[in-house]
This record gives C-alpha cells, structure tokens and sequence, in this order.
C-alpha cells in the first residue's frame, strides 16, 4: 500500500507540474528516507489523484509505523511539508522560473508562484474552505466577514512583547524570516520545508526583499513582502516609495502596511513587511464625505468606521507628495478634545496604516490615521476596541481589518451554535462555561426581535455590527467629528 501511495504522489507532482522528470529518483529517494523504507517499484496509478486523501494515507502510514509518534496537528503538518520539499526546487530555480515569467508578465509569474504554493499545500486550501465568509450590511460600504479556523486567537499584549523581544536569539528570529525557508518545523513554529520566497528589489534596494504566500490566505492571492533583514516594522517616508515601486511591478495587485507602533500595528512587529494580494476590499467602496483636488491630485475623506483619507493621481511623485504631506502633519497632530495625543512622555503615537492600489492607471493611496495612546482607563488602547467587544475581537486591528475584512477567532463558530441553542431552546447559557465572556450580550440580544427559524442569520448580523463598532473604536476621529478631520486636512495640505 505505501509504495502505491507513493506512486500516486510522484503521479500528483507530475500532474501540478512541479516535478521535473530528471529529478524523480532524486525526489522518490527522499520520501523513501523518511518513511524508512529501502525499495520503490514503479505502478499505474488512477488519475487524477486525490492529493489529500493520498496525504492522509501517507500520514496514517507514518503513525502506524512510529515515524510519527502521534496525530498532532503539527507533527503531521511538519512531516507533510518535509516529504513535498522532496518534490520541489530548490529556491534559486524557483526564483529563476518567476523572473524568466514576469518577463512575460507580472500576472503570469504571480499565477504560476501562487498555483504552486497551493498545489503544494505549502497554502492550506483545504482549512480555508473550513472558514465561514459571509457579509454585513451596516453603516458604511458593506463588511467581508471570516470566522477563521486555521489559525489560534493571538493576545495583544502578547503580540506588544513581540516587538520588545525581537532581538531574542531564536532562530529562526519570527515567522517571516528568510531563515524559515526549508524549515522543518516544532510544535510551535509552523512548518516551512515546503515553503519558498522570490527575490524582489524595492526603492533601490537589490534583491533586499522576499516576496511569499500567507499559508492561511485570508483573501485572493494574499501575498507577503518581506525585508530580508530581520528589523522591526515602521512607517515612513521610504516605506511609500517602496509601496509605489511594488505596485508598478505588480500593477494587479494591491498593498498596505501595518502600522509600526504596538496596539494599532497588526499581528507581527518584529518584522519589516507589507501584505497584498488580488482583492476588493470594502474600504474601495466607501462614499466620499469631503473632496479637494491640489495639482492634479484628487484628495478625498472617506465615510468609514476609521478615518481615512484617499489620495489619488496618475502621477505618483505628486501622490507621494500629498501623502508625505498628510503623515507629517499627522505625526505631530494634538487634539485634546478628542484625546488625541502626538506624543506622552517622549513616547510617540500618532501613525498610519498605507495602502495602495493602481485603478485605471491612477495610483489610489489609502492614508488611515492611527494613535496608540494608551491610559489607566483604557489600558489596551484609547482607540482599539473597547474590552466589552472582545468576546468577538480581541486583537489588534491591523492592515487587513482596516480594510474591512474582518478576520475573527475560530473559537466564535461553536460559541455562536451554542448561544443559538440557548436562544431557541431557553437553555441557561450561565451554566456553560465557553459562554461566560458573552453573557452581556447574549442578555442584549434577547431584547431583540429575532425570527426563531432563522437565528443564525440573526447572530451573523449582530457578529457583523459589533465588528462595525469594533473599527469605529479605531477611529481617531468619530463619525460626527468629520469637520475636525477636514480641518486637518486642509491644513496639512497647505
């Protein structure tokens, strides 16, 4: 049986195209060596073959035999990555082939990096597929929103220390690394033998970036651009230029940074990177509250729950130009009134989140004003999500939520069957112990009217309108403050 198994996952490589003919005995010797057996004979196997049923076949095998000494989810994922490596070329070719096709077109090498990390499963196809996606109408363009189930629920304050503690001598340093390349894998860093990274210059840096796939893939084609060098995550000057230069590469795509300042700077800040992809996110499509044009360059303010100014022109030297312009006067922006602090005890919070995208030939640069500042009160960010929200979001909201995708904890789909078991049946939630965090809003959603034949649609939308709130909580300046957002945009602009 494992020898047919093995055929059939020679016959699925083959078939994805990423195995070369020349390097079979090469490649088969390789899995032979991790499942320790010594011979292989050549079969017919039936076609096309089923990757992960022969993938669970090969796993069962490895448990059987003690080569896996359990059926953790890690462990597994760490052997499955080792025996695709077997298969795959090494980084250089791989780097060869996607230039040798962007040469042809930035679309056609994309195409061809991103089918293959999936037909790797280096992109963890079958998980996504798990996730529940729907969307939710509310106040402003509609919402996208993802209960995730490939990926744990992380702490911000956990996720503040990553940024003090970048320097740890670990290896490899974080999860965006260069080093993680060929990686094996522990049960607590994911496994990368099957992962590869191409070589991009950006701004004038040569080959100084790595270009990759997320393997959660939380939308189409969602890609990584990374700093080779291991250095924490900022906004500047330079990261525009950088953003502009990706975009002229890749004119499909869009992309955005996280903020460089805990609290308000997303999931990992200990590593310079940049996230994209072939998307629309909701925030394309918000209504415009205010519009200026200054050279040729149309200026908006947008109707969203964060506040967020658009620069748009088909010269990007005048865009960047109104960009720098707004991050300036932003970085040294006060308004009391509104609790908005540059700057407390030497410590710095105002910042933004970038995003960009080519539209028509004209450059789009999203400006989303950002403030970490944190007090006794509110301790996890005056403009992060109130605690009260967190039994539905508890991270920080970074780049992608910014965009209106919402990307919640997994935990949340059998909370929510449960809480719809005690709103049809009368069960008393009080006596389950994963409901605890919800029992306020369990209370307030029995004060409203909701059809008993169709409580999951019900709690969709409620899940949806708190992560409405939740980016309102990130606004620096709230809905009815929008004079005091126009007033500062047009004093920066002058």
């Amino acid at each position: 049986m494992i020898n047919r198994l093995i055929n059939q996952l020679v016959q699925y490589a083959y078939e994805k195209s990423f195995l070369n003919p020349a390097d079979q005995d090469y490649a088969v010797n390789g899995v032979l060596y991790l499942l320790r057996q010594d011979g292989f004979v050549p079969e017919e196997v039936d076609r096309p073959v089923d990757f992960f049923a022969t993938m669970a076949g090969i796993l069962r095998y490895a448990r059987e035999k003690g080569i896996l000494s359990g059926d953790s989810e890690s462990e597994s994922d760490n052997f499955e990555g080792k025996l695709m490596d077997c298969f795959l070329p090494r980084p250089a070719e791989i780097n060869r082939r996607f230039h040798q096709l962007y040469r042809e077109s930035p679309q056609q090498a994309t195409n061809w990096f991103y089918d293959l990390s999936m037909a790797t499963n280096y992109i963890k196809t079958e998980r996504i597929k798990k996730n529940l996606t729907y969307q939710y109408v509310g106040k402003y363009a509609p919402l996208d929103i993802t209960i995730n189930l490939s990926k744990p629920e992380k702490d911000p304050k956990l996720i503040a220390l990553g940024k003090k503690d970048s320097k740890e001598a670990e290896y490899p340093a974080c999860a965006l690394c260069m080093e993680n390349v060929g990686y094996y894998g522990t049960a607590d860093k994911a496994p990368r033998s099957n992962h590869r990274v191409v070589s991009l210059s950006l701004n004038g840096a040569d080959n100084a970036w790595g270009f990759q796939y997320s393997p959660y893939s939380y939308f189409n084609e969602h890609c990584i651009v990374l700093k080779k060098i291991h250095e924490p995550m900022r906004v500047d000057e330079d990261t525009f230029c950088e953003l502009i230069d990706f975009v002229n590469q890749f004119p499909h795509y869009l992309i955005g940074s996280n903020a460089g300042l805990p609290i308000v700077g997303g999931s990992i800040l200990s590593h310079y990177h940049f996230q994209g992809g072939r998307y629309s996110f909701p925030i394309e499509k918000a209504a415009v509250k205010h519009l200026w044009f200054k050279r040729k360059v149309q200026i908006e303010v947008l109707d969203w729950p964060l506040s967020v100014v658009c620069v748009q022109g088909s010269n990007p030297n005048a865009v960047l130009d109104v960009v720098n312009r707004l991050f300036t006067a932003w970085k040294a922006y006060n308004l009391p009134e509104l609790g908005i602090y540059a700057e407390t005890e030497g410590e710095a919070h105002n910042t933004i989140t970038p995003i960009l995208k080519i539209v028509d030939g004209e450059y789009r640069f999203y400006v989303v004003l950002r403030n970490n500042l944190a007090t006794p009160e509110r301790p996890y960010g005056v403009f992060h999500p109130r605690e009260a929200y967190f039994h539905i979001k508890k991270e920080n909201i970074g780049l992608i939520e910014v965009m209106g995708l919402a990307v919640l904890p997994g935990r949340l789909k059998s909370e929510l069957d449960q809480i719809k078991e005690c709103l049809i049946s009368g069960k008393d939630e009080t006596a389950i112990p994963e409901l605890a965090k919800h029992l306020p809003w369990i209370a307030e959603l029995r004060t409203k009217g909701y059809d008993p034949e169709n409580v999951d649609a019900f709690l969709r939308q409620e899940v949806g309108a708190v992560f409405e709130s939740v980016l309102e909580d990130c606004g620096v300046f709230k809905r009815n403050d929008l004079p005091a957002l126009i007033r500062f945009v047009e004093e920066a602009l002058r």
